[in-house]
């Protein structure tokens, strides 16, 4: 009976034990990263132009379901959404180009990136944005093949070189001397003369009754101030040479600095001053240049008639540049060659309207009196399309020469490899038929206006210096010219367009793929500017249709408007 008692005993004890079961482990919640990510626009308010580049990158550990990346833009001028983006991505960057920021003005961009299983976990960026022209502007460019496109290029560059000149050059009078500008605009030129790929401008400064009015000066563009600083880089610190009349931009030598020829005149507050020779002002590859003066004329010729001005291009097709000189009845044409100092008076060129007292020579043995007479400058430009230079004179219509020619524009076609003579002259069509008008071509460009094949000229005058206008030839089938000034609209300064103009520039300024006419004023003194307020009523002329609409200059140019705005209220 014990026994089964404790056999009992030993099955209850049993009974009432618990089995132990292991313990199943708790779930582990990983906490996710905060999200974290950085833009290409971090660095502050950015300056945009049409588009927005957005680059989003995600710096924290994605989530397993991935991410939303939200996007806003709003024009704040006006409160206008622009662009709105929600878009769910499983990798950690983001790259859009924004669409729709072409105003000026001001915008809000908001980013918002999110994990999708956490909607709390997000992280938010605002980030101004500003479509300012000049906040992104880091100055006027050089085109890549400027070097091929060589003197035409940077005579019809966008920057004003004469703004340039007024608002950032000192050494010039503040007065203006009787008889005389302190800044002659046919003395100043663009280029890059440093070698960094954006413009500057040059100056040759001027000299009145032998005191220096304005001197040598080398504007260097300093892209980050946004400011023209005046240097002298000459390398013997030249800073004056005399008189210049016109100084053209050219490739010399073979470094990428731009060279420069100044065509020089005499001082005039005498005549009897001899001329100042043609010099040229060579780099030495290394950013500074040397000022040499060439001795080309003839030495009874030098001083007799007063130098104008001429042009350098190469007209005889062997790839070097030739240098043409004008003295009212003299011309000449130097040719080029390839070593210093890059002008020859071997076999040159010598047009004059005085065959009877002076020998005359087109350096192919045939006198061209048309070549000279009352010619106080011009341009070599292909007027016939024939890949030839040909010579357009610049002329002043004021009578009969003593040879019986009119004083007539006219045009010496190149017969090739630069032979001008009489066989290939055309006069173009007086601008006025009354005798001692007094009308003063001075520059001239070339294209086919009307879309007949043809090329026409484009040419500027004045009427006794006070008065300028835009003069169209079109060209005729046989080659003659026509006067069709209908292709000109006038609609600022119309009752007077004072101090007239010597420069023309010929460029797209509004960036329609369609070239526009402006000018350089024909002189900076502050007398001027103050008095005929050249530098507040500078004009362009819009090729618009057929026409070209004459418009405010600063209108297309956001730089030149901030120094006017600045410096001329």
């Amino acid at each position: 009976m014990k026994r089964v008692i404790f056999a009992l005993g030993i099955l209850f004890v049993f009974a009432c034990s618990k089995t132990e079961v292991p313990a199943t482990p708790p779930v582990v919640v990983v906490q996710e990263e905060a999200i974290k990510f950085t833009t290409n626009l971090d660095t502050g308010t950015y300056n945009v132009a049409d588009t927005l580049p957005l680059l989003v990158t995600v710096s924290s550990k994605l989530p397993a379901t991935g991410i939303l990346y939200s996007i806003l833009v709003n024009w704040t001028d006006s409160s206008k959404q622009i662009f709105k983006l929600d878009t769910s991505l499983t990798v950690s960057s983001l790259s859009l180009n924004i669409p729709g920021l072409k105003k000026s003005g001001t915008y809000s961009l908001s980013v918002a990136v999110t994990s999708k299983s956490t909607p709390t976990n997000t992280l938010n960026k605002s980030i101004p944005v500003v479509n300012n022209p000049l906040g992104r502007f880091m100055g006027y460019k050089v085109a890549a093949n400027a070097r091929q496109l060589g003197t035409d290029y940077w005579e019809n560059s966008i920057l004003p070189s004469d703004l340039i000149v007024a608002v950032f050059q000192k050494n010039y009078e503040n007065h203006h001397p009787s008889g005389a500008y302190a800044v002659w605009t046919e003395a100043i030129c663009n280029g890059d003369f440093n070698n960094d790929g954006y413009m500057d401008v040059f100056n040759g400064g001027t000299t009145f009754g032998g005191q220096i009015k304005a001197t040598l000066t080398f504007l260097i563009w300093n892209p980050i101030t946004k400011i023209f600083e005046e240097k002298n880089l000459i390398n013997d610190k030249t800073n004056n040479v005399g008189h210049p009349r016109l100084v053209t931009p050219v490739y010399l030598n073979s470094d990428n600095y731009v060279d420069i020829v100044i065509h020089g005149m005499r001082d005039e507050a005498s005549n009897s001053n001899p001329n100042e020779p043609v010099s040229i002002c060579l780099s030495d590859g290394k950013g500074g240049y040397d000022i040499t003066k060439l001795d080309l004329e003839p030495k009874s010729l030098a001083n007799q008639f007063g130098h104008e001005w001429g042009d350098v291009e190469d007209v005889t097709g062997d790839g070097l540049p030739d240098l043409f000189v004008s003295a009212n009845s003299h011309s000449y044409i130097f040719w080029g060659i390839n070593t210093f100092p890059y002008f020859t008076n071997i076999n040159f060129a010598h047009f004059s309207s005085d065959t009877k007292n002076y020998p005359s020579d087109n350096g192919f043995g045939e006198v061209v009196p048309s070549g000279a007479g009352a010619v106080y400058g011009g341009v070599f430009l292909d007027v016939n399309k024939d890949g030839q230079k040909d010579l357009l004179l610049a002329v002043g219509e004021n009578g009969i020469q003593p040879n019986g020619n009119k004083d007539q524009q006219r045009i010496l076609l190149n017969k090739g490899k630069g032979r001008f003579n009489e066989t290939g002259v055309i006069k173009l069509p007086l601008y006025s038929n009354q005798i001692n008008a007094g009308i003063n071509y001075f520059d001239y460009k070339l294209d086919d206006l009307n879309g007949d094949g043809r090329l026409d000229i484009i040419a500027i005058n004045s009427v006794k210096y006070s008065q300028w206008n835009i003069v169209i030839y079109l060209q005729q089938s046989d080659g003659s010219f026509l006067i069709d000034n209908s292709l000109v609209e006038y609609n600022l300064n119309t009752i007077s367009r004072p101090q007239y103009k010597t420069r023309l520039v010929y460029s797209d300024l509004n960036g329609d793929g369609l070239k526009d006419i402006s000018y350089i004023n024909s002189s900076i003194t502050p007398y001027y500017m103050l008095q005929n307020n050249e530098m507040l009523t500078k004009s362009v002329f819009i090729r618009v249709g057929n026409k070209f609409v004459e418009k405010d200059y600063y209108q297309f140019d956001p730089y030149a408007k901030s120094l006017k705005d600045k410096y001329y209220k």
